[in-house]
């Protein structure tokens, strides 16, 4: 079904007049009704991948066939009617694919008609969708008021009611808790077997490398390894020598060593084969030096529920209440409907508080954050800010105090797409008159540094992946030293290292600066012990309190 040899893929920077390869020669096969994984560290070439596949961008050389399409050599209009028959797209940001101002019926309706699909048919075929993901309730409601997890099972929702051969997901359970994380995985599987689809999906989150037909791993714009679901080795699970490896030979007759064997044999510029006469081969650092005993692999550990203790009674006496919420409901009409987003939130942040919110998807993390960041409008009920009646604000009193008091990082990163990386920095500064200082520059620097996204400095929001723009715009804000800093789901485009790196400066930040920060997030093993978590479900404060000790 899918066939790449030899793809590359080179942008060219006009400005610097340099040629950047996100792809370096990639090679990989995939067999009509197969799931495959696609994983790797941000920035290393997932996406480009994905959107060629797509056909939303152009390889530079090599070859690209799905089904009978020659992709690269065939013309925008071409490519157009391929996308039309042969691809369904779920994208990271799935505000790009889906119409906001109408509701999930519409949005279905257009993705069957598109396709030329009989009404009878596909209404069956959308109520088979919408109750698989669980979904139905949402059916006639706007897609502009979905939270962040809604918003991704209305676009899989979408992208299946075109009823096409290929399905491309780019990091399609991110924002997902795991409830809803393995509907989406059993539907896919149930997709694929049913109908012969083939799936690929671009992904950091490890409860999809299990249940699917082969994982791909891309690293530095390379193919690094393609196993099997029967080969895949679970990382500090398996402690005793002989480890088993299977490694892909490329179009160009390179091998490339996963990095686990490179770490484990101390490898860096050179290594050692000797061959044998009944044709072994064995790999050794050149000095001879002795590999790490996988046993003292180091093993994460998980944490798979949350446990809270109360706040203490004594928890904001002599404190200074930053936010208060009082009798908050936030209620979305759509077609005479009224759906309660938000139901009679009394809460307290007190200053130079790190506080988690929490929540399953659709219990109301999002919309709670829009009300804090003056994104969108209560329906009943007050908030106070830095002592400031906010909810009686008008929407450009709002702008104006957000943008001397709040920094804001939203599930897709917003930054100005004409602008770089580093030009993104100043756009507060341009925008209030302050002339910018030579050596300001530094600390554009010194955050990108921070948040290891150093080498995007001068490049375009569009030109960089999801994680990249998460990681930018966590720097941007964090700089403006808020007073109040509100991030969405920080760590839902990030590779789990990245993650892990990410928070911990996140943690740095809040304990060298006391800024009052809120994190809505559905991921909890990013919480350490003895922080603030406030879980909401349906609309409403489930629990409030202090996190404890982890349980594994």
């Amino acid at each position: 079904m899918i066939k790449c040899k030899d793809l590359i893929k080179i942008y060219y920077d006009e400005e610097t007049s340099l040629r950047v390869p996100a792809l370096r020669g990639c090679d990989l096969f995939v067999s009509e009704g197969e799931i495959l994984s696609i994983v790797g560290p941000s920035g290393s070439g997932k996406t480009t991948f994905i959107n060629i596949l797509a056909g939303l961008d152009i390889c530079s050389s090599g070859e690209v066939i799905v089904g009978d399409y020659h992709l690269a050599q065939m013309s925008l209009e071409e490519l157009n009617t391929y996308r039309l028959e042969m691809v369904g797209i779920v994208d990271q940001f799935p505000e790009r694919t889906l119409f906001l101002d109408g509701t999930l019926k519409d949005n279905l309706k257009f993705a069957s008609n598109i396709r030329q699909i009989s009404a009878g048919k596909s209404q069956r075929n959308h109520q088979n969708i919408l109750d698989k993901l669980g979904i139905t309730h949402l059916k006639n409601r706007l897609v502009r008021n979905f939270s962040g997890g809604e918003l991704i099972r209305a676009a899989i929702a979408c992208a299946l009611a075109k009823e096409v051969p290929i399905l491309l997901c780019d990091e399609p359970t991110g924002q997902l808790d795991s409830a809803n994380t393995f509907k989406v995985k059993d539907l896919l599987k149930e997709i694929a077997v049913e109908f012969g689809t083939t799936i690929l999906v671009v992904t950091h989150d490890p409860r999809f490398l299990d249940g699917v037909d082969k994982t791909c791993e891309i690293k530095n714009g390379r193919v690094s390894s393609v196993l099997d679901v029967a080969e895949q080795l679970v990382y500090g699970t398996k402690k005793q020598f002989p480890l088993k490896f299977k490694m892909q030979i490329d179009s160009t007759n390179s091998i490339r060593l996963p990095d686990y064997i490179s770490n484990l044999l101390h490898l860096t510029n050179n290594a050692e084969l000797d061959v044998s006469e009944d044709g072994k081969v064995l790999l050794t650092h050149p000095e001879g030096l002795a590999p790490n005993k996988p046993s003292l692999e180091k093993i994460k550990l998980i944490r798979k529920e949350l446990l809270m203790e109360s706040l203490p009674s004594t928890y904001f006496q002599q404190s200074n209440i930053i936010i208060e919420l009082i009798n908050i409901s936030k209620n979305y009409s759509t077609n005479k409907n009224v759906v309660k987003a938000l139901s009679n939130i009394n809460l307290q942040i007190k200053k130079g508080e790190l506080v988690f919110i929490l929540g399953p998807s659709g219990s109301g993390k999002t919309t709670l954050i829009k009300l804090l960041s003056g994104l969108e409008d209560e329906t009943f009920g007050s908030i106070r800010i830095l002592d400031k009646i906010f909810s009686e604000f008008s929407n450009t009193q709002k702008s104006a105090f957000r943008k001397q008091n709040i920094g804001l990082v939203p599930q897709q990163g917003i930054l100005h797409p004409y602008l770089t990386i580093a030009e993104n920095f100043f756009l507060k500064d341009f925008f209030s008159g302050k002339i910018v200082k030579d050596f300001e520059t530094q600390k554009v620097t010194e955050y990108l540094k921070k948040f290891n996204i150093t080498h995007r400095k001068n490049s375009y929001p569009l030109e960089i992946s999801g994680g990249e723009l998460q990681r930018a715009s966590l720097a941007i804000a964090s700089s403006q030293s808020p007073q109040i800093i509100i991030l969405d789901e920080p760590t839902a485009n990030l590779d789990s290292e990245l993650a892990e790196e990410v928070m911990q400066e996140i943690y740095n930040l809040h304990s060298m600066t006391n800024i009052t920060s809120l994190i809505a997030t559905h991921d909890i093993n990013i919480i350490k012990d003895g922080y603030r978590a406030i879980v909401l479900e349906d609309g409403k404060i489930e629990q409030d309190g202090l996190t404890t000790s982890l349980d594994v």
